[in-house]
């Protein structure tokens, strides 16, 4: 069985709250196929630049692709495909002032290139020239895109220059089209609600809440506020507390609910058509982000802090984009350059020690972490961060107190919501030899999580280590596998729970499933060639033994899988992995 410590979920992490809205149906692909990184082509070159593009772009490094791609077109800059490339990845980087510095010849090749007449139409949004915006939309070649972004930066354009009934009949080319009637009602709302039509908004209000089932917090909060402004402060706290029912524990629905309580009344979510668009942009983005369309997620919250720098919730979007991309530095930087003064720093702040310690910087991590703890006392998630991040790098007698403590935070009923932490506090108090406990913690897992798969998984193979309660550890880690299969380190367990019971052939079936589904894991591998070797296939259980040599495996299963290589399992150890389980994934 394998344990991916590092992969054990933050037990109540730091939560994200996106608004609801639906994907548009605009694809554009951001990845190169060059396989070359810039350091193998000739340094400053048009064709080493080019490369370098290229490779990065694959990578998924939009600031360096843009760098390389502008290098490359100060080479060339007759070069239409440089001009193209250079333009969408700085957008896509952020960088819309070196974006918009090229817009005029890229224009000259395509007219109506649609990324380049909308960041025009942008800018000329942030600047409040209305009509020229407008006039650049128009010139924009149709498309998806052209429909969703287009139509909403019109109408806040006409919003912007008081023309009412002009922004509606913009956002009424939605009506009938479900895919985007939430963003025509949404908008139409915060238009209104702009322009104070008090009786409009709030008929628009009511029909984005009705369509979202009062589940969006951007919604909820821009109803709450027109209410509040309107001298409708208790029925604000009623639909901001409806949210918190679902929500508990949300900072934003927090801090309304402070204001009211303060008698501060509730700022607008948009006050500008800048901030409009910003919020469109912002509404596509989490909806891509949901459906795993990263690139264009970045592209467009990049687009959306162009117009609104200061929008906290695009920050943390985009550096949970960086995250999904794996790049942990700049997801780090960003949530650590939120504002303090925003409800969401804290949590920010905890992401990013998060990062941090994904980039193995576990000490600045804890540091920051603690930092955060003795800023906020009261914030459980701070102690839950630090517990996860002593647990991932095996320091489990050093997180079993956190857990504690955290658990205490939570006032220790037990709560269903909080089961996490007891299974992780089970698996230190295992990890560290303290089996009675770590049982006991098991099993309330178990219960508050309604047979949680990882938890069987967990406490399935530990009593099958110890030979205890067989017939049930293994009708456990059954059902651990019926509900996850396709996860191969759970397949491995089960696996794994044959070998130990002397089921060579049952095991081998079972592994050789798990190894089709984690091919690059070197524990399960090498557990194939125990069981094959066990069962009689010596030549195989030889070649899996090698493959996971190959693998580079931890420093403490080196010797054991030499050991294996020259003598089989005759004068080897069973396993080099002894009493390890895999964990559950992170969420």
């Amino acid at each position: 069985m394998v344990l991916c410590l590092s992969s054990v979920p933050a037990c109540q992490g730091p939560r994200k709250w996106l608004m609801l809205a639906v994907l548009a149906g605009w694809s554009l692909s951001l990845a190169g196929c060059a396989t070359t990184d810039r350091s193998q082509a000739p340094s400053g070159t048009l064709y080493g630049n080019y490369l370098a593009a290229r490779y990065a772009t694959s990578q998924h490094q939009t600031e360096r692709a843009a760098s390389y791609y502008h290098d490359a077109l100060a080479i060339d800059p007759s070069s239409d495909v440089l001009l193209e490339r250079a333009f969408l990845m700085s957008v896509a980087a952020g960088d819309i002032d070196r974006a918009l510095a090229i817009s005029e010849p890229l224009l000259k090749v395509d007219p109506s290139d649609r990324l380049a007449r909308l960041v025009l139409a942008l800018h000329d949004v942030k600047d409040e020239s209305y009509d020229t915006a407008k006039e650049e939309l128009k010139a924009a070649a149709p498309g998806p895109f052209a429909e969703l972004i287009g139509t909403l930066t019109r109408a806040w354009a006409s919003a912007g220059q008081g023309k009412k009934d002009e922004a509606i009949k913009a956002l009424d080319t939605f009506k009938g089209r479900d895919a985007f009637d939430l963003f025509r009602v949404y908008h139409q709302a915060l238009i209104l609600d702009m322009l104070g039509d008090a009786k409009g908004a709030e008929a628009a209000y009511l029909d984005a809440m009705g369509q979202t089932g009062s589940t969006s917090i951007r919604i909820v909060l821009a109803y709450a506020s027109f209410l509040d402004r309107g001298g409708h402060a208790g029925r604000a706290r009623t639909v901001i507390q409806q949210y918190q029912a679902l929500a508990p524990d949300n900072p934003l629905t927090e801090q309304a609910l402070k204001s009211l309580d303060d008698k501060e009344m509730l700022p607008p979510l948009v006050a500008s058509p800048a901030e409009g668009v910003a919020e469109a942009l912002y509404g596509l983005s989490s909806a891509l982000v949901r459906d795993q369309g990263v690139d264009l997620a970045e592209l467009y919250v990049n687009l959306a802090l162009y117009l609104r720098p200061d929008f906290d919730l695009a920050q943390i979007l985009l550096a949970e984009v960086y995250e999904q991309d794996k790049r942990f530095d700049m997801a780090a930087k960003l949530y650590r350059s939120i504002n303090p003064a925003s409800p969401l720093y804290p949590d920010a702040q905890i992401q990013a020690a998060l990062a941090l310690d994904q980039q193995g910087k576990d000490s600045e991590a804890l540091a920051l972490l603690r930092d955060i703890e003795a800023k906020n006392p009261r914030l459980t998630d701070a102690v839950i961060a630090q517990a996860d991040i002593l647990r991932g790098n095996q320091k489990f007698a050093e997180a079993t107190p956190l857990y504690a403590r955290a658990i205490a935070m939570t006032g220790g009923k037990q709560d269903p919501r909080f089961w996490t932490l007891y299974y992780a506090r089970g698996i230190c108090y295992e990890r560290t030899g303290q089996w009675p406990l770590a049982e006991k913690d098991l099993k309330l897992a178990l219960e508050l999580s309604d047979d949680n798969p990882m938890v069987l998984n967990y406490l399935g193979y530990s009593w099958i280590e110890q030979r205890k309660n067989l017939g049930q550890a293994l009708d456990m880690l059954k059902k651990a596998v019926e509900a996850k299969p396709d996860d191969g380190f759970v397949i491995d367990s089960l696996g794994w729970a044959y070998f130990k019971l002397g089921h060579y052939d049952q095991a081998v079936e079972y592994l050789v499933r798990s190894v089709e589904l984690e091919p690059n894991d070197a524990t399960i591998n090498e557990h194939l060639g125990d069981a094959l070797w066990m069962a009689g296939d010596k030549i195989n259980a030889r070649f899996q033994w090698a493959h996971a040599l190959e693998m580079k495996p931890d420093a403490d299963k080196v010797k054991p899988l030499q050991q294996k290589l020259v003598f089989g399992l005759d004068f080897s150890t069973t396993s080099a992995d002894s009493g390890a389980r895999q964990a559950m994934p992170g969420s």
